[in-house]
């Protein structure tokens, strides 16, 4: 089994797609920032959903509890998603990485092509750390912490009624 993965895996890194895609990133910063900014989400979206799939399987949870757990699992897994892609967008955005990148490279004004490299390499690794570690880390919880209030104040409410 692990030969047939490996076959597919060197298919697929030599195919044309690949070739085409990786050349693409590395002509155009921005394409590169796009790209894993959109990885890092879905790999996210990926965990969130087999988060919610799994809590629905445990047999361990409670039954009447599940559905609450796998509700917040959702919504912050949402959440997560939506910060770090609004998040990722804004700082990618290049208006803003020229007005962060004139004042944080002020001394490379008189070098075009350092200015426009070191411009590249701080667009790609600032939007990877806006959208993970200040969005995902610091945003996502001070937003998913009140959802999670409201949502535990309805899910008690529906509790007490029955």
């Amino acid at each position: 089994m692990p030969q047939i993965l490996e076959k597919k895996l060197n298919n697929f890194a030599n195919s044309n797609f690949a070739r085409k895609h990786i050349n693409k990133c590395i002509e155009k910063p921005q394409f590169l920032t796009t790209t894993l900014l959109a990885t890092s989400i879905s790999k996210d979206v990926f965990a969130y959903a087999l988060r919610v799939h799994n809590t629905l399987k445990n047999k361990e949870i409670p039954e009447d509890k599940k559905s609450f757990v796998a509700k917040m699992d959702a919504v912050t897994g949402i959440t997560t998603t939506v910060v770090q892609l609004s998040a990722g967008l804004l700082l990618a955005n290049k208006k803003v990485q020229s007005a962060i990148c004139k004042r944080l490279f002020s001394e490379l004004k008189d070098n075009p092509k350092k200015f426009k490299q070191a411009s590249a390499g701080f667009a790609t690794v600032s939007t990877l750390i806006g959208a993970t570690l200040f969005a995902k880390r610091i945003l996502v919880p001070l937003i998913s912490s009140p959802i999670a209030g409201y949502l535990e104040n309805k899910h008690k409410q529906k509790s007490n009624l029955k």
